[in-house]
């Protein structure tokens, strides 16, 4: 598996793993050339991606992170999480649905611990978003 920064060549296949990903943000893509991506592959074949800004010195957000549901299983999404802890800098904040059991616990897994909760965040309020960060040892 390699992780990279994507660039505008890899946005459609950010879009299509986006769109077969509706538990994932929907951006438009190309709002993704403001915040930094990272793009993991499976030998050549384009298998998830995060975005994620810098909001501070000692503070990054992860913004989305989605990986294509016939690479799911395989560690895409834990590529990609750690490359995001290599490259920001401080203390990462993310808010996750809270019905996305299946995220939370991939988060928990990789460090994360919640933090908060905003209500009515999603879904034109009515779904609420879980507060996570990580944090360097």
């Amino acid at each position: 598996m390699t992780v990279r920064t994507a660039t505008e060549r890899d946005y459609p296949a950010i879009a299509r793993i986006q769109q077969s990903s509706p538990e994932a943000a929907q951006w438009p893509v190309g709002d993704y050339s403001d915040f930094q991506v990272l793009i993991a592959f499976l030998d050549t074949i384009p298998a998830g991606f995060c975005a994620w800004r810098q909001s501070t010195q000692d503070e990054a957000e992860l913004l989305n992170l989605a990986v294509a549901p016939a690479h799911r299983r395989q560690k895409v999404a834990s590529a990609l999480l750690k490359s995001l802890a290599e490259t920001a800098s401080g203390t990462i904040f993310l808010e996750v649905a809270e019905p996305n059991l299946p995220a939370i616990v991939l988060y928990e897994h990789h460090g994360w611990v919640r933090t908060g909760t905003r209500k009515n965040y999603y879904d034109q309020g009515r779904v609420n978003a879980i507060v996570m960060e990580f944090r360097r040892c």
